[in-house]
């Protein structure tokens, strides 16, 4: 076999036939597992595989991609770019989009496993810049991704932010807006990673660029604006930065005027999601200080005719109520959000399937509270939110689990866990009529990631240190061995032979 494709590969130059023969080559090559192709291609010069990459034909492109795929896989991470520099380089700047792909492929796996071997390969990482304005979206993406695994160093960071990688950078950069913003989701991908790389970045001057952007008169621009600035506010570092850059405090003031201004209006998904993330890390100064923003998550919530932004307010609850910090701002807000849990109550009965899934994943938030924080205070708060959500509300969740929709069941499945380290919680479901059976019984679920959400709800009932005296020690029992079993347990029926049976 070895060398079948050692002398497939030192007569393609000479091939009168190429596509024939790297057919016949991708053939054996397909035959061949990972361990036994590693003592092949080291043994096996295949720069002239290569070389049948210098064609106008498409299908003898592809099938040399494909080729070309299966000898580099075993090839180490460090040897890449020192084996093959001048091939890879050609190949980031290629026609056609199968070749970019698997080179870039192959720079991005230099990237994630010794980094240090792409730095000295200054004319790489230009062609990895450039390729952010690659036509395929595919190949921009991964560019993206070398570009931000170089910037997890300080020494990336120096290449990436000197020279002619930036020249390059901010050539790209000059280019249309969709390209313009995906230089700036590089950008701000690399500053969420590290309060280096942000230091770093803002030095460059790319990131004041970036903020630029968000007072053009573009709404389009300001939106995608918004959307990149939310990412970065996740991060602590990142947030600090905004608001010592007097970021928080324009888009405060972009959020007060919405209503003054009917194109500002346009904004309001961007600017509350922003804010929601905000709002995650600094849920008390944000529900306190900015009125607007509560005011607008909240008549959000009922609006009848725009599905699109009572999902994402329903969201935003969700995420200020993930924290103990998030649930206490809330509950400072007393009645307003009172009426706000009753309308997550309202969506969850009559919204669309998706709606639901996304109530039940706000839900979730909301309600789940680790046993190390259930205190008095904060075990009343959750049992009340879930008051409000209606009247039989647990009977309704349990018709939920009927439904025959995966995301649903699994978004259900997820609420149920969050409730079944909570005691109040506990003895609603050891009351509901049938639970108990339900969550032992197996068969209820078909697909692999409902059998272990649900091993998940009966882990966290067996583990909690109040099961026993809500549910009794001989259910207790049954949890555990269900526990023990595993999610994916199938009980064998032994069937005896009776005499007298035909």
């Amino acid at each position: 076999m070895a060398a079948s494709i050692a002398a497939l590969i030192d007569n393609l130059p000479i091939s009168e036939n190429k596509l024939e023969s790297l057919n016949d080559l991708k053939s054996l090559l397909g035959n061949l597992p990972i361990h036994s192709l590693g003592s092949i291609v080291a043994n096996v010069s295949f720069n002239s595989v290569f070389d049948c990459l210098s064609t106008d034909n498409l299908e003898e492109i592809e099938v040399c991609c494909d080729v070309l795929k299966k000898l580099l896989t075993p090839v180490p991470a460090q040897h890449v770019l020192t084996q093959f520099p001048a091939e890879l380089h050609a190949g980031l700047k290629h026609d056609e989009i199968p070749v970019r792909r698997l080179c870039l492929a192959e720079v991005l796996r230099v990237s994630e496993n010794c980094c240090e071997e792409l730095m000295v390969r200054e004319e790489v990482v230009i062609a990895v810049v450039r390729a952010l304005a690659d036509q395929s979206l595919e190949v921009a993406k991964c560019a993206e991704r070398v570009l931000t695994n170089l910037g997890l160093r300080e020494d990336g960071l120096a290449v990436l932010y000197g020279g002619d990688v930036m020249s390059s950078l901010q050539e790209v950069l000059a280019s249309n807006d969709v390209i313009r913003f995906r230089v700036y989701e590089t950008i701000v991908a690399i500053c969420r990673q590290s309060d280096m790389g942000l230091q770093r970045s803002s030095e460059s001057g790319l990131v004041q660029h970036f903020l630029n952007e968000l007072h053009k008169d573009d709404i389009l621009v300001q939106l995608n604006c918004l959307e990149l600035l939310s990412d970065l506010a996740t991060t602590e570092h990142g947030l600090l930065y905004l608001d010592g850059r007097g970021v928080m405090s324009s888009l405060e003031t972009m959020m007060t005027n919405v209503q003054s201004d009917p194109l500002a209006t346009f904004l309001v998904p961007g600017l509350m999601k922003f804010f929601g993330c905000v709002a995650r890390l600094r849920p008390k100064e944000v529900c306190t200080r900015n009125e607007m923003f509560v005011t607008t998550v909240f008549d959000s919530l009922t609006a009848p005719d725009n599905p699109s932004m009572r999902s994402l307010a329903v969201q935003t609850v969700g995420f200020i109520g993930s924290s103990v910090e998030g649930k206490l701002a809330l509950e400072k807000l007393g009645s307003r959000m009172d009426s706000g849990v009753r309308c997550l109550g309202k969506t969850l009965r009559e919204g669309q399937q998706d709606a639901k899934v996304i109530v039940l994943q706000a839900l979730t938030s909301l309600l789940k509270l680790k046993v190390s924080d259930q205190t008095t205070e904060l075990l009343k708060l959750t049992e009340h939110w879930y008051g409000q959500l209606g009247t039989n509300t647990f009977g309704y969740l349990m018709s939920l689990a009927e439904q025959p929709f995966p995301d649903l069941r699994i978004a259900l499945l997820i609420l149920f866990e969050s409730l079944a380290s909570q005691p109040w919680a506990q003895t609603i479901m050891a009351n509901h009529p049938g639970f108990r059976e339900y969550l032992l019984n197996r068969s209820t679920e078909k697909t692999k990631e409902c059998k272990e959400k649900k091993y998940n709800v009966v882990l966290t009932l067996a583990n909690s240190p109040t099961v026993a005296e809500v549910f009794g020690n001989p259910y207790v029992v049954q949890l555990k061995v269900y526990c023990n079993q595993g999610p994916f347990f199938i009980r064998v029926q032994a069937e005896v032979a009776m005499e007298g049976d035909s």
